[in-house]
């Protein structure tokens, strides 16, 4: 057998013979799939779908949302981190059913130009319309007043 035919069928061994030093292939191949699956998040699976579902990325946005407001909060509550049952706590709250239905609810609202409302309570969309509807009343308090200061000065009744 010339050498490179023995270095072929030292190869060939190799790859057949388990090793000593780590799992077989498929033993590393299930292991590093669990750990590709434990990594996943079950809120996202649960709120997107597959194909471009731009209400589920909202809703799995404003979880991220919560979630963050939750940590902040915790953090100057109790002046540390949470710790990982408290953290697994959190996320078993926020993955019922009725918490995945209102995040969708958000979404949907949200993208329909209905959103959750701003920190001072009133939606975006309804600030502007306040703030439109005090500009025309201002306009007609001082066309009123325009009107009355000429009534006064008698620039509005006829010559005599």
């Amino acid at each position: 057998m010339d050498a490179a035919s023995e270095t072929e069928a030292a190869a060939a061994q190799v790859k057949k013979a388990p090793s000593s030093k780590g799992p077989t292939a498929p033993a590393a191949a299930n292991a590093n799939a669990e750990k590709v699956e434990a990594g996943r998040n079950r809120i996202f699976d649960a709120l997107v779908t597959p194909d471009d579902d731009i209400a589920g990325l909202v809703a799995y946005s404003l979880y991220k949302q919560n979630k963050r407001a939750w940590l902040d909060d915790f953090i100057k509550a109790t002046g540390r981190a949470p710790s990982d049952a408290e953290s697994r706590a959190y996320i078993i709250g926020e993955s019922t059913e009725r918490r995945l239905n209102a995040y969708r609810h958000l979404a949907a609202e949200t993208l329909a130009g209905q959103g959750p409302r701003t920190q001072s309570g009133i939606s975006a969309a309804r600030k502007a319309s306040t703030i439109a509807g005090a500009l025309w009343a201002l306009v007609v308090i001082v066309a009123l007043a325009v009107l009355g200061l000429a009534l006064h000065a008698g620039y509005l009744t006829p010559p005599k």
